[in-house]
């Protein structure tokens, strides 16, 4: 099941605390935590693992917004800036809140801004997007061996009865045990090309179409059928130069 984020909503006015919380309630993967008029009180609520993410108005009595945001800082809970008075929205930056809210909240702009406190949030985020695009990390049957592999460096994909078997440039290859199609999703590479009814090939590592196979820059030769010919052929017609 999807997290859900718990949201505090601290702010000296009702109103302001119904609206963003009527307006959060309608995004996914996030809820309102805690929603309070007393500042002190939010900061113990924050402090007692109650929320997530908080979002706090900046001219409050007792506790204003920029100074419970320094009590927050070394926290590791991200906190967003929702105030009537855009002057703050640098002193916000400077308590390093993720983001300024103007009031009333406009529906898009908060959305936006908890998305990326959520982002924040999450300390391996952008390493793990990295590794989502550029890479997949393939497992042995039992789980124990894992290889990481960049889509850019496979050569071509055979399949051999129920499995296929994944060439790397390297010398080196892994089993994928699944349908051909299948297997071809899980390489998550828009480069991979079918040419037979058994194969696939990295387009990029094509460097000659001969009548009925192709030559990879490894040497390797790979049968390509009728039904795919034509089609392989159209891929490179553009950069044909005679």
């Amino acid at each position: 099941m999807e997290k859900r984020y718990k949201i505090g909503l601290i702010d000296d006015e009702e109103n302001t605390l119904e609206l963003l919380a009527r307006e959060i309630s309608m995004l996914p993967g996030f809820e309102v935590g805690f929603s309070t008029v007393n500042p002190v009180m939010g900061l113990e609520y924050v402090r007692s693992g109650k929320v997530d993410i908080l979002i706090t108005d900046i001219l409050m009595p007792e506790l204003g917004g920029l100074e419970l945001s320094r009590k927050l800082i070394d926290s590791g809970i991200p906190v967003i800036i929702c105030s009537g008075h855009s002057k703050y929205a640098v002193q916000g930056y400077k308590v390093e809140a993720v983001g300024f809210l103007q009031k009333p909240a406009d529906p898009i702009e908060l959305a936006e801004v908890l998305e990326k406190a959520r982002k924040k949030m999450d300390s391996l985020y952008w390493v793990k997007k990295e590794v989502e695009e550029d890479y997949v990390v393939v497992g042995d049957k039992l789980g124990h061996v894992h290889q990481v592999v960049k889509p850019s460096e496979i050569l071509y994909m055979e399949q051999q009865n129920k499995k296929s078997i994944v060439k790397i440039e390297d010398g080196s290859e892994f089993v994928l045990v699944s349908p051909f199609m299948e297997s071809l999703k899980k390489l998550k590479s828009r480069y991979m090309v079918r040419v037979h009814q058994s194969f696939a090939v990295n387009i990029l590592k094509v460097r000659k179409l001969h009548s009925e196979e192709c030559e990879l820059v490894s040497g390797d030769r790979i049968s390509t059928s009728r039904t795919y010919r034509e089609e392989l052929r159209r891929i490179f017609e553009n950069k044909r130069i005679n």
